[in-house]
Parts: structure tokens; C-alpha cells; sequence
């Protein structure tokens, strides 16, 4: 009976080396295949107008700002954003308007992290071109009645300029 179990259990150690060859050789071809595939981030492109830009950046400025206050520790997390209103408020009525730098304005639906109260902000980003991509210049919030802060070097920046940085400076194209 001994004789019969050896055998046997040499067997299933000589089965479980093939198996670990073929997984080995399998993980390393997927491996190969993924090094050229295309992945999500060599395929970010930076919108062409400035309509898309901002209807792009909105889409995903939520997650950049829910990590931009993780990695300051504010204790706030954003639940929804609006869709960007584009039409500019009157600055400078003597300058070209294509000297101008554009203004996009989202309204922000946060709540402070563990609570169930939210808040409503007003946010007001002027954007520039630049020879490479567009950056953020200015960004202004509002809560409330309140009249606007600046917040140009606060979370909301931090997260506009690194996306604007992800999409559109060709530094960081692939």
C-alpha cells in the first residue's frame, strides 16, 4: 500500500510542478501582451474645445478632489457636481475676449467626511491656454450668500490643475 501512495503522491507533486510551469508561462504571456496593450492612461486626450474641456474636467473633477482632500487631510468628501456653465461674466469690457482667460463655473454638492449634512459651493475657475495645455489662473468659491474666497492655491486648484495637467500638458502624453 505504501508503494501505491508514493507513487501516487509523486505523481501529484510532478502535476503540481507542470501546472505551476503553465500558470508561469501563462502569467508571463499576458504579461508581454499588456506591456504594448493600450491602457487608460495613454489613452487620455485633451479635449479640442473649450465646451468639452469643461464638460470633461467636471466629469471627473469629483474624484480628483475627494483625492486632493485625502492627501491635505480635509475631512470633507464631494457627493455630486453640476454640469459647467460657460457663459462669462463681464471682466474687462475694453480687452479682446480672446485675450481673456475662460470662466467655468460648477456648483458642488459636499458634505464634511462621516456626516450627513451637506453643502452646497459655488465655484468660479478661470482657465488659460498655454503651450502646454490649459492651467488653471484663478479660482474663486462661494457658500452661500457669502461673497467669493479666493481659493487659488486650495484643494479645488490642486485638483483642476492635476487634471488639466493628465489630460492636456503634452509633458505627460504617452
Amino acid at each position: 500500500m505504501s508503494l501505491i501512495k508514493n507513487m501516487i503522491k509523486n505523481w501529484v507533486n510532478q502535476q503540481r510542478k507542470v501546472l505551476g510551469m503553465v500558470i508561469a508561462i501563462a502569467v508571463l504571456a499576458n504579461l508581454a501582451s499588456d506591456a504594448n496593450a493600450e491602457t487608460y492612461i495613454n489613452n487620455r486626450v485633451c479635449p479640442a474645445d473649450f465646451p468639452s474641456l469643461s464638460k470633461a474636467l467636471a466629469k471627473d473633477l469629483p474624484d480628483y478632489l475627494n483625492r486632493a482632500y485625502i492627501r491635505l487631510r480635509i475631512k470633507r468628501e464631494v457627493m455630486t457636481i453640476s454640469q459647467p456653465e460657460l457663459e462669462p461674466l463681464l471682466l474687462a469690457p475694453d480687452q479682446p475676449r480672446d485675450r481673456l482667460p475662460q470662466q467655468i463655473f460648477l456648483s458642488m454638492l459636499e458634505r464634511q467626511t462621516g456626516r450627513s449634512e451637506t453643502s452646497q459651493r459655488a465655484y468660479w475657475l478661470f482657465v488659460v491656454p498655454t503651450s502646454n495645455g490649459w492651467r488653471l489662473a484663478m479660482a474663486f468659491m462661494r457658500i452661500g450668500q457669502a461673497p467669493p474666497t479666493d481659493v487659488s492655491d486650495a484643494a479645488i486648484a490642486d485638483a483642476t490643475n492635476k487634471w488639466l495637467r493628465d489630460y492636456c500638458d503634452p509633458r505627460y502624453q504617452l
